[in-house]
């Protein structure tokens, strides 16, 4: 299948930033951990509404205060996010983020637990915005959506060799297609990469993307040897030992079919936004969780995810398609996969034929299709905190 920039692949909800949703979610979204229980809470009085409370900190310097600053406006004001109830602890924050939420255009109300009086009146008055929130937010997209308005996230857990031979493969050809159109990948857990340094070399457009990108694997590697462990000879992850996978070298040329032949544009801090378009590396710690935290929060209206043996990551904020070519997996974990790719192992098909059904999913989850993530509401928002001397 040929693919052009304008071509659609369904409808979504144009933004004011011009991005354009997959997902038009009212979120119940818990700023501080202190408040996570209350906003849950609320949400589950009110249907149609997602929350999102990832226990975040108070009391951080430095770095990881600003990470987690930038985190939370980055959950705000992301596209899947139709409109959202933010819930702080005091109120200074509330003013800071009401400031902060009014050039989104999007309805967004940001509420202090320590303005009310009792929890049950703070409850009631979460419960009445929530309810005033769903009530703007119109069920029906409101724009066209092409290949090239995607950003996708690129992801790999539970790998075995069916990760490699089918699973990462089928995401590879698809992401050649969307590169071509004009659209936008993000590939991130950094140590996934050590051993590939020769791909990588040969996969960047320019001399310094590749110089970026391997700067990241050299200070990713002394991080992890800290403990005197080589960790290229290992591999880590029980789960993938139990697969069959013996090295995180042999992990790493797996998962580094998923890029396809695409050559990197650019390298991504932690939840950052790509400038351009193309496929980007973004340095993320070697937790799926934590790392699609990342690419999402970097803009990712949507996941591909292959998986050998099942793996239940994802991210609230965004639909995830599980992909996996392993058939035992498959067949044991029918409810949680969505996509079987092992007819690539039996002859049965291409890694091609994967890659045109994956631009169909998209589409049917853009009419509005529940992928099986979203089903089980599985997934987190974890964002990496420094290890600091205590």
């Amino acid at each position: 299948m040929s693919t052009t920039s304008d071509e659609p692949v369904g409808a979504g909800w144009r933004r004011t930033d011009g991005r354009i949703g997959l997902r038009n979610h009212v979120i119940a979204f818990s700023t501080v951990a202190l408040t996570d229980r209350i906003t849950g809470l609320a949400a589950a009085h009110v249907p149609g509404t997602l929350p999102i409370c990832p226990s975040f900190q108070r009391g951080l310097r430095g770095p990881d205060a600003q990470l987690q600053a930038d985190m939370i406006r980055a959950v705000i004001a992301h596209p899947n996010v139709g409109a959202a109830l933010v819930v702080t602890h005091d109120r200074a924050a509330a003013a800071d983020l009401k400031a902060a939420s009014k050039r989104l255009g999007k309805p967004i109300t940001v509420i202090s637990l320590m303005a009310h009086q009792g929890v049950q009146a703070a409850l009631d008055a979460m419960v009445s915005h929530l309810q005033s929130l769903v009530a703007k937010v119109s069920d029906n997209p409101n724009t066209a959506m092409n290949l090239s308005d995607l950003t996708v996230a690129l992801e790999c857990g539970g790998s075995d060799p069916t990760s490699a031979l089918c699973a990462n493969p089928a995401i590879g050809r698809f992401v050649d297609r969307l590169i071509s159109a004009g659209g936008t990948a993000i590939v991130s857990e950094t140590a996934e990469f050590l051993g590939g340094e020769q791909v990588v070399r040969s996969q960047c457009q320019t001399p310094e993307v590749a110089a970026d990108i391997l700067g990241y694997l050299q200070a990713e590697e002394e991080m992890m040897a800290a403990d005197g462990i080589d960790y290229r000879g290992v591999n880590p992850t029980q789960e993938n030992i139990e697969a069959g996978l013996s090295t995180l070298t042999e992990k790493t040329m797996g998962a580094i079919c998923k890029i396809g032949t695409s050559k990197f544009a650019g390298t991504l801090g932690f939840g950052e936004q790509p400038v351009g378009r193309g496929l980007f590396f973004m340095h993320t710690p070697f937790f799926s969780p934590t790392s699609l935290t990342g690419m999402v929060l970097g803009g990712a209206q949507i996941n591909l995810f292959a998986v050998g043996v099942y793996n239940p990551s994802g991210i609230p904020l965004a639909p995830t398609i599980k992909i996996c070519g392993n058939p035992i997996t498959c067949a044991e974990w029918s409810d949680s996969i969505d996509m079987d790719v092992s007819g690539a192992i039996s002859g049965n098909s291409t890694c091609d034929d994967p890659a045109e059904r994956i631009f169909d999913l998209i589409g049917q989850i853009s009419d509005g299709k529940v992928t099986c993530a979203e089903r089980w509401q599985e997934g987190q928002v974890i964002v990496p905190m420094s290890r600091l001397p205590l």
